[in-house]
């Protein structure tokens, strides 16, 4: 296997087509294969391989040379490849919960289909007038089953920040169904 070299580095850096080439001709096989053992999907494993590549002629100025260039990139790689698991993991968890509510919504009776609907839709409602800061953990944690860790990164803030928003969130939505008002 071919070692990148600083001048080679440098090369790819100034958009040098042939340097270009040639890093990519150099690791595109072990990259897909890398790839496709983690997705086991040819098409999946092709598109993370190329974005793999843009990732890592986008950051070239990040690589501090720290590990091996082969390493950066696996690392590189195996991120994005992470990244359309969990996408894929959620899109099939939102699949999997559509065909439940539509194989139940029409198991329904009509008359109880549309109650449900319109409390849904109050739900939503009074969901959608919660400030942001409490909305979106909510959102998140219950209608994205994110884990609470997980809500923290994104929204960067303490993980006892996310737990005490979700609470207020939660007393609010139960004052307001107590009451009536949804």
């Amino acid at each position: 296997m071919l070692t990148m070299d600083k001048r080679w580095l440098e090369l790819c850096r100034d958009g040098d087509a042939s340097a270009i080439e040639r890093l990519v001709s150099s690791y595109q096989k072990e990259l897909y294969r890398l790839a496709f053992s983690i997705l086991n999907d040819h098409h999946e494993a092709e598109d993370c391989t190329q974005e793999a590549f843009l990732a890592v002629l986008h950051n070239l100025d990040s690589f501090r040379g720290d590990s091996s260039f082969k390493t950066w990139l696996y690392s590189i790689t195996i991120n994005i490849c992470r990244n359309r698991f969990e996408r894929r993991k959620h899109r099939q968890r939102l699949q999997n919960i559509l065909n439940m509510i539509f194989s139940t919504q029409t198991a329904a009776h009509p008359e109880e289909s549309a109650i449900q609907n319109e409390s849904d839709q109050r739900l939503w409602q009074r969901i959608r007038y919660l400030d942001e800061k409490h909305r979106v953990p909510l959102i998140l944690r219950y209608f994205h089953d994110l884990p609470v860790a997980e809500i923290a990164q994104i929204l960067d803030v303490p993980l006892g920040t996310v737990r005490s928003r979700l609470n207020t969130a939660r007393e609010r939505l139960r004052d307001v169904l107590k009451d009536g008002i949804v």
